[in-house]
């Protein structure tokens, strides 16, 4: 209790140096918390989630390149057909991925153009439809106008039970009078002659704008006449060409990759393969997983020098704050010493004064950031949590003890080293400020003690 009461006297005679202790040792650990704790959420984002991603890879014409190699400005000004890819060059690429060993799965969605049929429904805009037959429901909310929501009706089935199904836009339908359950008839492309029947079982809406839409291949769609059907619809109609060469239809093809390394081996080998410069290979899975820790990542690499420096001014304090705390104490030493105080019990009291609020500002830090690091992390990124792993945890935990070991160490040494033969030493004149000395600071703790 003896030096538990003396700690707590200098503590509070010094209030100064008390609450500046205390708030370095606040800051610094609740900046160490959350700085580690960000920085471990920034290197999962850029290393192990990142690396376990698995991409779908998506081919699309670099239209920008193309305009300025024709020296056109006006996109419609280009026949984008031209650079729909056939049936025999995506197996060919398919055939060289293979090779090197990348397993991929399709997906994959195939719209052609039809000529509207007299009689028959019509097209809300111009002469033709265009009708995109998609592989499954995945691949049908990333086609050429981007996804949609039915708000009549159902959505397409994807089996062969399901042939003649199909969803038509919500203009359409208005234009038309046409409602879930009718049949509509499209004309045949080669045989304008014969129509083949489809039952519209839904009325779809875009979910964005579609008419911002830019497709992978091929001209632009108009959403206001795109029809949606199977893939099993779309060749029992006869809508795919026989020639596997042809390239009439806009054909797209998503490979659903098993990892990033799988990514960039596929980039390489579809090149080589003789994708020519005119196309772009991209993931959106991986575009949008980069654009989402962007500001994670914009923190995280300026994580490492902001911890250096704050642990450095943060040394520097403390060590300033030591010194404070231990300058000036020989004749209190001296007199605890008279008193009958051993050194190691002295050492002790000056380490508390240092270490008592050091460790409130700690606790306080280490809990506030705690609570903190995940909701700031989080509205950097939807991907990566911030909360305080066991691997951010415990290096702090360690190294606040560390720091504290080391104060009181250095106290210990700084009452050890005091030679108690200097107690007997010779006066001289200057007994008015040995007088003073006796009732210093550190006298008056001892008698209070």
């Amino acid at each position: 209790m003896f030096v538990l009461k003396n700690a707590w006297t200098a503590m509070m005679r010094h209030k100064t140096r008390t609450v500046l202790i205390l708030l370095v040792s606040l800051i610094v650990s609740a900046c160490s918390m959350f700085g580690m704790s960000a920085r471990y959420s920034y290197e999962s984002a850029v290393g192990p989630i990142y690396q376990a991603l698995a991409p779908n890879a998506q081919v699309s014409v670099d239209r920008a390149r193309v305009m300025a190699s024709k020296g056109v400005s006006d996109e419609k000004q280009v026949d984008w057909n031209e650079y729909n890819i056939s049936w025999s060059t995506w197996s060919k690429y398919a055939e060289a991925l293979d090779g090197v060993n990348v397993s991929f799965t399709p997906e994959y969605d195939e719209t052609a153009v039809v000529p509207s049929a007299e009689g028959q429904l019509q097209p809300v805009n111009g002469s033709n439809f265009t009708v995109t037959g998609f592989y499954d429901a995945g691949s049908s909310q990333n086609g050429p106008l981007g996804a949609y929501t039915v708000v009549d009706g159902e959505d397409l089935g994807f089996d062969q039970t399901t042939l003649t199904n199909a969803l038509i836009p919500k203009s359409m339908a208005d234009k038309n009078g046409t409602k879930v359950g009718d049949t509509i008839n499209l004309a045949i492309p080669s045989d304008t002659s014969k129509t083949f029947p489809l039952k519209v079982v839904g009325i779809y809406t875009n979910n964005t704008d579609a008419s911002q839409a830019t497709p992978l291949t091929g001209n632009d769609i108009d959403p206001d006449n795109a029809i949606y059907v199977s893939y099993y619809t779309f060749g029992t109609a006869a809508l795919t060409p026989t020639d596997e060469t042809n390239n009439q239809n806009a054909l797209n093809i998503t490979f659903k990759l098993n990892s990033l390394a799988d990514y960039e081996t596929f980039k390489t080998t579809i090149r080589q393969a003789g994708l020519s410069d005119d196309y772009d290979i991209a993931a959106p899975k991986v575009t949008a997983y980069e654009n989402d820790i962007q500001p994670l990542k914009a923190l995280g690499e300026k994580l490492t020098p902001a911890l250096i420096a704050l642990w450095s001014a943060g040394g520097v304090l403390l060590a300033l704050l030591l010194a404070w705390t231990l300058a000036r104490r020989g004749e209190e030493i001296g007199y605890d010493i008279t008193m009958g105080v051993s050194k190691p019990r002295i050492g002790w009291q000056f380490a508390l004064e240092m270490l008592l609020p050091g460790l409130v500002g700690v606790l306080v830090g280490y809990l506030g950031a705690g609570f903190g690091t995940a909701p700031i992390v989080a509205k950097l990124t939807t991907q990566v949590h911030g909360w305080p792993l066991g691997n951010t945890i415990w290096p702090c935990i360690w190294g606040a003890l560390g720091v504290m070991c080391v104060v009181a160490i250095v106290c210990w040494f700084r009452s050890g080293l005091y030679r108690t033969s200097t107690l007997l030493a010779a006066r001289d004149g200057s007994a008015a400020q040995t007088s003073a000395d006796a009732t210093s600071d550190a006298g008056s703790d001892a008698k209070e003690a």
